[in-house]
């Protein structure tokens, strides 16, 4: 069983106006969604205040994209991954179509 620090880390997120983006994502972990076409960060929230813990780089919790490659039981399998603009404004830009 793997623990949240094995989880995939968001390695990059580009996603500048969400609260857990503070030179790097520090949410503890981030659900990617399965909104329409798009793989979307469900965890961004837009505030001015600053969310996550400072210490710690985000991590992929859960993952509801199951037509990815990288999708196994809900739970992402990449080595890392990438959040930025794409269909929304926080979208998993490693998704890959199976």
């Amino acid at each position: 069983m793997k623990t949240l620090l094995q989880m995939p880390a968001v390695r990059e997120c580009a996603a500048v106006a969400c609260s857990f983006n503070d030179g790097g994502c520090h949410a503890p972990a981030v659900t990617v969604a399965a909104a329409g076409e798009a793989a979307s960060c469900a965890t961004f929230v837009e505030s001015s205040v600053r969310g996550g813990i400072a210490e710690i780089t985000g991590s992929v919790g859960a993952c509801a994209r199951t037509d990815c490659t990288y999708n196994t039981n809900l739970a992402c399998t990449a080595q890392s991954v990438q959040v930025g603009p794409g269909a929304t404004v926080s979208d998993c830009l490693t998704y890959q179509p199976a």
